[in-house]
Protein backbone atom coordinates (compact mmCIF):
# COMPACT_ATOMS: atom_id res chain seq x y z
CA UNK A 1 0.00 0.00 0.00
CA UNK A 2 1.22 3.38 -0.69
CA UNK A 3 1.95 6.40 2.14
CA UNK A 4 -0.48 8.83 2.08
CA UNK A 5 -0.20 12.64 2.91
CA UNK A 6 -2.08 14.44 5.35
CA UNK A 7 -4.03 17.73 4.79
CA UNK A 8 -1.59 20.82 5.36
CA UNK A 9 -3.31 24.32 5.77
CA UNK A 10 -0.84 26.52 4.10
CA UNK A 11 2.52 26.35 2.15
CA UNK A 12 5.24 26.70 4.40
CA UNK A 13 9.78 27.37 4.28
CA UNK A 14 12.09 24.91 5.40
CA UNK A 15 15.16 23.21 5.25
CA UNK A 16 13.94 20.26 6.85
CA UNK A 17 11.70 19.54 4.23
CA UNK A 18 11.39 18.93 0.06
CA UNK A 19 8.25 20.09 -2.31
CA UNK A 20 7.36 18.30 -5.07
CA UNK A 21 4.82 18.95 -7.76
CA UNK A 22 1.36 17.38 -6.10
CA UNK A 23 0.72 15.36 -9.95
CA UNK A 24 -3.12 15.38 -10.43
CA UNK A 25 -3.37 11.53 -11.83
CA UNK A 26 -3.64 7.72 -10.66
CA UNK A 27 -0.97 6.90 -7.85
CA UNK A 28 0.28 3.26 -9.25
CA UNK A 29 3.29 1.26 -7.24
CA UNK A 30 5.43 -0.37 -9.89
CA UNK A 31 7.29 -3.58 -9.71
CA UNK A 32 9.91 -5.27 -11.74
CA UNK A 33 10.06 -8.55 -11.08
CA UNK A 34 13.27 -10.40 -11.48
CA UNK A 35 13.41 -11.31 -15.23
CA UNK A 36 12.25 -8.09 -15.84
CA UNK A 37 8.14 -8.46 -16.05
CA UNK A 38 6.57 -5.24 -14.61
CA UNK A 39 3.10 -4.56 -12.75
CA UNK A 40 1.27 -1.33 -12.24
CA UNK A 41 -0.96 -1.18 -9.49
CA UNK A 42 -2.95 0.81 -8.12
CA UNK A 43 -3.96 2.01 -4.83
CA UNK A 44 -7.16 -0.12 -4.93
CA UNK A 45 -4.67 -3.27 -6.48
CA UNK A 46 -5.98 -2.96 -9.88
CA UNK A 47 -3.53 -4.32 -12.54
CA UNK A 48 -2.74 -1.01 -14.87
CA UNK A 49 0.03 -1.87 -17.37
CA UNK A 50 -2.46 -3.65 -19.53
CA UNK A 51 -4.41 -0.23 -20.36
CA UNK A 52 -1.07 2.05 -20.19
CA UNK A 53 1.24 -0.30 -21.93
CA UNK A 54 4.16 2.26 -23.04
CA UNK A 55 4.66 2.71 -19.21
CA UNK A 56 6.47 -0.78 -19.98
CA UNK A 57 9.69 0.97 -21.26
CA UNK A 58 10.36 1.27 -17.38
CA UNK A 59 11.93 -2.88 -17.77
CA UNK A 60 14.75 -1.29 -18.85
CA UNK A 61 15.05 1.85 -16.67
CA UNK A 62 15.09 0.59 -13.46
CA UNK A 63 16.86 -2.30 -11.96
CA UNK A 64 15.07 -5.72 -11.45
CA UNK A 65 13.72 -6.55 -7.93
CA UNK A 66 12.97 -3.13 -7.20
CA UNK A 67 9.06 -1.41 -6.25
CA UNK A 68 8.78 2.14 -7.04
CA UNK A 69 6.08 4.26 -6.13
CA UNK A 70 4.79 7.52 -8.79
CA UNK A 71 1.68 8.81 -10.37
CA UNK A 72 0.70 8.35 -13.77
CA UNK A 73 -0.32 11.86 -15.49
CA UNK A 74 -1.81 12.47 -19.03
CA UNK A 75 0.76 15.84 -20.15
CA UNK A 76 -1.60 18.58 -21.84
CA UNK A 77 -0.44 21.88 -22.97
CA UNK A 78 2.57 21.31 -20.18
CA UNK A 79 0.81 20.29 -17.64
CA UNK A 80 -1.65 17.47 -15.94
CA UNK A 81 -5.53 16.52 -17.98
CA UNK A 82 -7.08 14.50 -15.14
CA UNK A 83 -9.85 14.37 -18.00
CA UNK A 84 -7.79 13.12 -20.25
CA UNK A 85 -6.38 10.53 -17.84
CA UNK A 86 -9.25 9.15 -17.46
CA UNK A 87 -10.52 8.74 -21.12
CA UNK A 88 -7.34 6.58 -20.99
CA UNK A 89 -8.29 4.68 -18.13
CA UNK A 90 -11.96 4.06 -19.36
CA UNK A 91 -10.43 2.45 -22.63
CA UNK A 92 -10.79 -1.79 -23.15
CA UNK A 93 -10.21 -2.48 -26.69
CA UNK A 94 -6.34 -3.61 -26.93
CA UNK A 95 -6.62 -2.22 -30.28
CA UNK A 96 -7.83 1.01 -29.42
CA UNK A 97 -5.38 0.67 -26.19
CA UNK A 98 -2.20 -0.02 -28.37
CA UNK A 99 -3.17 3.13 -30.49
CA UNK A 100 -3.63 5.21 -27.87
CA UNK A 101 -0.46 4.30 -26.58
CA UNK A 102 1.06 5.84 -29.39
CA UNK A 103 -0.70 8.93 -30.16
CA UNK A 104 -1.93 10.27 -26.59
CA UNK A 105 0.49 8.80 -24.09
CA UNK A 106 0.97 9.18 -20.56
CA UNK A 107 3.90 9.50 -18.39
CA UNK A 108 4.77 7.80 -15.34
CA UNK A 109 6.11 10.34 -12.95
CA UNK A 110 8.35 8.49 -10.57
CA UNK A 111 9.19 9.99 -6.47
CA UNK A 112 10.27 7.31 -3.95
CA UNK A 113 11.82 3.87 -4.25
CA UNK A 114 10.56 1.26 -1.85
CA UNK A 115 12.67 -1.66 -2.72
CA UNK A 116 15.77 -1.71 -4.84
CA UNK A 117 17.66 -5.08 -6.57
CA UNK A 118 15.45 -7.19 -3.97
CA UNK A 119 16.91 -4.97 -0.40
CA UNK A 120 14.44 -3.06 1.30
CA UNK A 121 14.79 0.53 1.40
CA UNK A 122 11.43 2.11 3.51
CA UNK A 123 13.26 2.66 6.64
CA UNK A 124 15.71 4.49 5.03
CA UNK A 125 15.16 8.34 5.69
CA UNK A 126 13.81 10.15 2.29
CA UNK A 127 17.31 12.13 1.33
CA UNK A 128 18.58 8.68 1.02
CA UNK A 129 16.00 7.23 -0.85
CA UNK A 130 15.56 10.04 -3.22
CA UNK A 131 19.60 9.33 -3.73
CA UNK A 132 19.21 5.95 -4.98
CA UNK A 133 16.21 6.90 -7.57
CA UNK A 134 18.49 9.28 -9.23
CA UNK A 135 21.11 7.19 -8.94
CA UNK A 136 19.31 3.78 -10.68
CA UNK A 137 16.21 4.93 -11.99
CA UNK A 138 16.42 6.52 -15.77
CA UNK A 139 14.35 8.46 -17.44
CA UNK A 140 12.67 7.58 -20.42
CA UNK A 141 9.95 8.72 -23.28
CA UNK A 142 7.37 7.60 -20.61
CA UNK A 143 8.99 7.86 -17.40
CA UNK A 144 10.24 10.60 -15.72
CA UNK A 145 11.69 11.27 -11.84
CA UNK A 146 9.94 14.11 -10.10
CA UNK A 147 12.27 16.67 -9.18
CA UNK A 148 12.39 18.34 -5.65
CA UNK A 149 12.73 21.46 -4.33
CA UNK A 150 14.27 22.20 -1.25
CA UNK A 151 13.34 24.30 1.65
CA UNK A 152 11.33 26.75 -0.57
CA UNK A 153 7.80 25.74 -0.08
CA UNK A 154 5.75 29.45 -0.18
CA UNK A 155 7.96 30.41 -3.58
CA UNK A 156 7.49 27.17 -5.29
CA UNK A 157 3.17 26.85 -4.44
CA UNK A 158 2.99 30.13 -5.48
CA UNK A 159 4.85 29.34 -9.12
CA UNK A 160 2.97 26.10 -8.98
CA UNK A 161 -0.40 27.52 -9.05
CA UNK A 162 0.15 30.09 -11.85
CA UNK A 163 0.91 27.67 -13.81
CA UNK A 164 -3.12 26.23 -12.97
CA UNK A 165 -1.35 22.94 -11.23
CA UNK A 166 -3.09 21.30 -8.09
CA UNK A 167 -0.92 21.83 -5.47
CA UNK A 168 2.74 20.35 -4.14
CA UNK A 169 3.61 17.89 -1.51
CA UNK A 170 5.75 18.40 0.99
CA UNK A 171 7.68 15.86 2.78
CA UNK A 172 10.49 15.46 5.54
CA UNK A 173 13.80 14.60 4.43
CA UNK A 174 14.13 12.59 7.62
CA UNK A 175 11.15 10.37 6.97
CA UNK A 176 11.24 6.88 6.45
CA UNK A 177 7.92 5.27 4.09
CA UNK A 178 4.94 4.08 5.95
CA UNK A 179 2.57 1.75 4.18
CA UNK A 180 -0.88 2.71 3.72
CA UNK A 181 -0.30 5.18 6.57
CA UNK A 182 -1.89 9.11 6.22
CA UNK A 183 1.38 10.57 7.67
CA UNK A 184 2.65 14.10 8.84
CA UNK A 185 5.76 13.51 7.52
CA UNK A 186 3.74 13.87 3.79
CA UNK A 187 1.74 17.01 3.31
CA UNK A 188 -0.33 17.97 0.31
CA UNK A 189 -0.74 21.55 -0.23
CA UNK A 190 -3.53 22.45 -2.55
CA UNK A 191 -4.61 25.66 -4.16
CA UNK A 192 -8.10 26.33 -3.52
CA UNK A 193 -10.58 27.54 -6.24
CA UNK A 194 -13.90 29.59 -5.59
CA UNK A 195 -16.83 30.43 -7.56
CA UNK A 196 -20.41 31.63 -6.86
CA UNK A 197 -23.01 29.49 -7.74
CA UNK A 198 -26.85 29.04 -7.94
CA UNK A 199 -28.81 26.34 -7.06
CA UNK A 200 -30.90 25.11 -9.23
CA UNK A 201 -31.73 21.63 -7.42
CA UNK A 202 -30.86 18.91 -5.39
CA UNK A 203 -31.03 15.05 -5.21
CA UNK A 204 -33.23 13.35 -2.23
CA UNK A 205 -31.00 11.76 0.67
CA UNK A 206 -30.25 8.55 1.62
CA UNK A 207 -29.93 6.61 4.88
CA UNK A 208 -28.64 9.44 7.89
CA UNK A 209 -29.44 12.37 4.87
CA UNK A 210 -32.77 11.06 4.61
CA UNK A 211 -34.58 14.10 6.24
CA UNK A 212 -32.72 16.79 4.47
CA UNK A 213 -31.11 16.00 0.53
CA UNK A 214 -27.95 14.35 -0.89
CA UNK A 215 -26.44 17.12 -3.04
CA UNK A 216 -27.37 20.01 -4.05
CA UNK A 217 -27.14 20.90 -7.90
CA UNK A 218 -25.22 23.93 -8.94
CA UNK A 219 -25.62 26.19 -12.22
CA UNK A 220 -24.09 29.33 -13.45
CA UNK A 221 -25.39 31.40 -16.34
CA UNK A 222 -23.50 31.97 -19.47
CA UNK A 223 -24.97 35.29 -20.81
CA UNK A 224 -28.66 35.01 -20.05
CA UNK A 225 -28.54 30.76 -19.92
CA UNK A 226 -28.46 29.06 -17.16
CA UNK A 227 -25.75 25.78 -17.51
CA UNK A 228 -25.35 22.91 -15.25
CA UNK A 229 -21.88 23.15 -13.35
CA UNK A 230 -22.34 19.86 -10.86
CA UNK A 231 -23.16 19.05 -7.47
CA UNK A 232 -21.72 19.69 -4.23
CA UNK A 233 -22.72 17.07 -1.50
CA UNK A 234 -19.73 17.77 1.36
CA UNK A 235 -19.09 20.83 3.23
CA UNK A 236 -22.48 20.76 5.50
CA UNK A 237 -23.09 20.66 8.96
CA UNK A 238 -25.89 18.89 10.09
CA UNK A 239 -27.82 22.12 11.44
CA UNK A 240 -26.48 24.19 7.72
CA UNK A 241 -28.57 20.62 5.84
CA UNK A 242 -31.93 21.22 7.92
CA UNK A 243 -31.56 25.22 7.44
CA UNK A 244 -31.36 24.58 3.42
CA UNK A 245 -33.96 21.97 2.97
CA UNK A 246 -36.32 24.28 4.68
CA UNK A 247 -35.32 26.93 2.31
CA UNK A 248 -35.56 24.52 -0.67
CA UNK A 249 -39.21 23.33 0.54
CA UNK A 250 -40.08 26.80 0.51
CA UNK A 251 -39.17 27.39 -3.51
CA UNK A 252 -41.48 27.20 -6.28
CA UNK A 253 -40.51 24.58 -9.05
CA UNK A 254 -37.97 24.93 -11.26
CA UNK A 255 -36.67 23.96 -14.80
CA UNK A 256 -34.25 21.34 -15.63
CA UNK A 257 -30.67 21.84 -16.98
CA UNK A 258 -29.03 19.72 -19.35
CA UNK A 259 -26.69 17.18 -18.20
CA UNK A 260 -27.56 16.88 -15.16
CA UNK A 261 -29.23 13.30 -14.97
CA UNK A 262 -32.17 12.25 -13.35
CA UNK A 263 -33.74 11.91 -9.87
CA UNK A 264 -33.08 15.84 -9.43
CA UNK A 265 -35.72 17.85 -7.52
CA UNK A 266 -35.88 21.24 -9.64
CA UNK A 267 -36.23 24.45 -7.84
CA UNK A 268 -36.58 28.07 -8.40
CA UNK A 269 -32.98 29.35 -8.62
CA UNK A 270 -33.21 32.26 -6.01
CA UNK A 271 -30.42 30.55 -3.80
CA UNK A 272 -26.65 31.57 -4.36
CA UNK A 273 -23.55 29.78 -2.27
CA UNK A 274 -19.71 29.68 -2.36
CA UNK A 275 -18.34 26.39 -3.53
CA UNK A 276 -14.68 25.60 -2.97
CA UNK A 277 -13.37 23.27 -6.27
CA UNK A 278 -10.35 21.64 -7.49
CA UNK A 279 -10.24 22.47 -11.52
CA UNK A 280 -13.14 22.84 -14.44
CA UNK A 281 -13.60 20.45 -16.82
CA UNK A 282 -13.24 21.15 -20.38
CA UNK A 283 -17.61 21.00 -20.48
CA UNK A 284 -17.31 23.27 -17.52
CA UNK A 285 -17.98 20.81 -14.30
CA UNK A 286 -16.37 21.70 -11.39
CA UNK A 287 -14.15 18.85 -9.92
CA UNK A 288 -14.41 17.96 -6.15
CA UNK A 289 -16.79 20.82 -5.52
CA UNK A 290 -17.27 21.52 -1.83
CA UNK A 291 -19.45 23.81 -0.14
CA UNK A 292 -18.39 26.60 1.93
CA UNK A 293 -20.79 29.28 2.46
CA UNK A 294 -24.61 31.07 1.51
CA UNK A 295 -24.53 34.16 -0.29
CA UNK A 296 -27.28 35.83 0.60
CA UNK A 297 -26.07 38.81 -0.28
CA UNK A 298 -25.42 38.19 -4.49
CA UNK A 299 -28.22 38.29 -7.02
CA UNK A 300 -27.76 34.72 -8.73
CA UNK A 301 -27.55 36.54 -12.74
CA UNK A 302 -24.21 37.93 -10.99
CA UNK A 303 -23.04 33.95 -11.05
CA UNK A 304 -21.89 33.82 -14.30
CA UNK A 305 -19.46 30.96 -15.84
CA UNK A 306 -16.67 34.17 -16.49
CA UNK A 307 -15.90 33.38 -12.52
CA UNK A 308 -14.40 29.73 -14.25
CA UNK A 309 -10.64 29.03 -16.00
CA UNK A 310 -11.37 25.80 -18.04
CA UNK A 311 -9.04 23.32 -18.58
CA UNK A 312 -8.15 23.24 -22.36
Amino acid sequence: MPMLAREAVAPFDSPEWLFEIKWDGIRALCTIGRSGEVSLRSRNGRELLGIFPEIGEIAGLAPASSVLDGEIVAMRGGKPDFQALMQRARKTDPQEIAYLSGQEPVTYVVFDILECRGKPLIGLPLTSRKALLERDVHEGRHVVRSRPVEGRGKEYFEIVSREGIEGIIAKKKSSTYEPGARSGNWLKIKRVLTCDCVVFGYTRGKGELRSTFGALVLGLYDGSIPVYAGKVGTGFSGALRRELKERLAGLGEGKPLSGAGKGVIWVEPVIVCEVAYMSVTRDGILRAPRFMRLRLDKPPRECGTDQLKRES
